[in-house]
């Protein structure tokens, strides 16, 4: 326990140097790097066109035979976007008005997320936590490393709404990895793109 809170320290220690090295890229334009490799990020429609997102370019769909053993239960997210290892992973679900309780309280509804977690991986340990502000979305997220049997999970999750939709997402990866890939998830966050029916339409 002492050695997992002194990596969980150096983590926390780590985080500014990555935070000031990602911002010197611009990954509308040009490649990042990312655990060693340089990755290009592209815009990816979801939800016949409702919502776009920006995702590594050699990034797909992860097959349905992987999906189901990946993601055991029956609510796994409709759509799971993953590398050829499938152990870098986007998951997305979006959700109608009709589905999203009224008032929309995005604070209320993360830390119900944060509760959920704890209550059936008490193990999990929660990071940090923020929020996505725009003219047209409003969002929160929080990071948290979990635990498979034999390794260590990073997960940052979040939710963004513009009415009249949620869109829940999660990004997550082998504990290992986290320091190369969280700026860019945080940037992912603040581009999506949440469409109207009108938008759509034009």
């Amino acid at each position: 326990m002492k050695r997992g809170n002194y990596v969980d320290k150096e983590i926390i220690a780590l985080r500014g140097y990555y935070e000031s090295r990602t911002r010197s890229y611009d990954p509308l334009t040009e490649s990042i790097p990312v655990c060693g490799k340089n990755i290009r990020f592209a815009p990816y429609e979801l939800f016949d066109g409702t919502v776009c997102v920006w995702i590594p370019e050699d990034f797909a769909i992860m097959p349905e035979r992987i999906a189901k053993v990946r993601y055991i239960t029956e609510y796994r997210p409709p759509v799971i976007l993953t590398n050829d290892r499938y152990d870098e992973n986007f998951c997305f679900h979006l959700l109608g008005d009709e589905e999203i309780p009224s008032p929309v309280l995005l604070d209320q509804m993360v830390q119900n997320m944060q509760d959920t977690i704890l209550l059936h991986a008490p193990e999990s340990v929660m990071y940090d936590h923020g929020s996505i502000l725009s003219d047209r979305m409003e969002g929160r997220w929080f990071e948290y490393k979990g635990f498979t049997l034999d390794e260590e999970t990073y997960n940052l999750q979040f939710l963004i709404y513009s009415a009249p939709y949620l869109l829940a997402g999660i990004f997550n990866c082998r504990m290992a990895f986290y320091d190369g890939w969280r700026e860019a998830v945080l940037w992912l966050m603040e581009h999506v793109e949440i469409r109207k029916q009108e938008e759509k339409l034009k």
